[in-house]
């Protein structure tokens, strides 16, 4: 039997989150037409932090995940907030500027406060991410252990950011080896840079990839992309023991979306992924990764 012990890596505390409405028609079909295909309700807006925990704590306890990782909660505060009201299953991240004044004091405050990884944008982040200038929050971070997580790739819904200088994940390369203790961890299978994301992986070993997310980016490939390529590319570059669990989960009610679980388990499992390296991507390794933390 497979075990489903789960840890949730990916998943954004939607406070405040707003679903805009577009004005040109391209952009509205492209949002419509996605959340038809995955059957999702459309989202609403809570603001009400304790309903948001309390809706978050339920999906935790009706899909038995032992560990929910928010790598966002608009904002440091209200991140140290959310895992304060629930320890027994919220982790979460810091997110902000790694380019900004004090952010390495910043990132060794959350940590302090609780915090078990960083986030970061990289299309949000104009400074490059291998300019020395980064060096202190990398040292922090290498310091305590603790996971980064970089968005690369193109970011956003359709009519998002597609270029930019931190965009390709092999900006981090050097930064990577250099900071070993850090666990680099490249979302969403590298969100269309995907030969670059297998060869960081293949230079810098403590280089991971998350599975998270609808992935959609695969239809705009120019050649064809499958989570099952996907799944079985990874293994066969660095094994199923850096490759992560995670859904992109936010907005309400939708809440925990299932439906992506079932996806890469059923992806897995037709590339022959065993039992136990299912378990590794579902829970151990993230598991593993969070208890190194100091």
């Amino acid at each position: 039997m497979i075990s489903m012990r789960l840890i949730d890596s990916h998943v954004h505390f939607p406070l405040d989150f707003v679903r805009e409405s577009e004005d040109d028609p391209w952009l509205k079909r492209n949002k419509e037409k996605w959340l038809k295909a995955w059957n999702f309700p459309k989202p609403q807006r809570i603001d009400d932090f304790d309903e948001l925990c309390r809706l978050w704590y339920s999906e935790a306890q009706k899909y038995n995940i032992e560990k929910i990782v928010f790598v966002t909660a608009n904002g440091n505060e209200n991140m140290i907030r959310l895992v304060a009201s629930h320890p027994d299953r919220f982790v979460g991240y810091a997110h902000h500027d790694p380019s900004n004044e004090g952010a390495a004091e910043e990132l060794e405050r959350c940590i302090e406060k609780g915090l078990k990884g960083y986030k970061i944008l990289g299309p949000k982040v104009n400074t490059p991410l291998n300019d020395r200038s980064l060096c202190p929050v990398w040292e922090v971070a290498n310091a305590h252990e603790i996971p980064v997580l970089i968005h690369f790739g193109i970011l956003g819904a359709a009519g998002g950011i597609a270029y930019h200088v931190n965009i390709n994940p092999l900006i981090i390369h050097d930064v990577a080896k250099q900071f070993k203790r850090i666990k680099f961890i490249v979302p969403h299978f590298g969100c269309g840079y995907v030969f670059e994301t297998l060869n960081l992986c293949w230079a810098c070993p403590n280089v991971y990839i998350d599975t998270s997310g609808s992935n959609q980016w695969m239809r705009w490939m120019p050649y064809e992309v499958t989570l099952q390529t996907l799944f079985r590319k990874f293994r066969e570059t660095i094994g199923a023991d850096r490759i992560i669990f995670g859904t992109d989960s936010s907005w309400f009610p939708r809440g925990f979306a299932k439906v992506y679980l079932e996806e890469q388990l059923r992806a897995m499992i037709e590339v022959g992924y065993s039992d136990e390296e299912i378990e590794k991507v579902l829970y151990k390794n993230m598991n593993t990764i969070l208890e190194m933390v100091k």
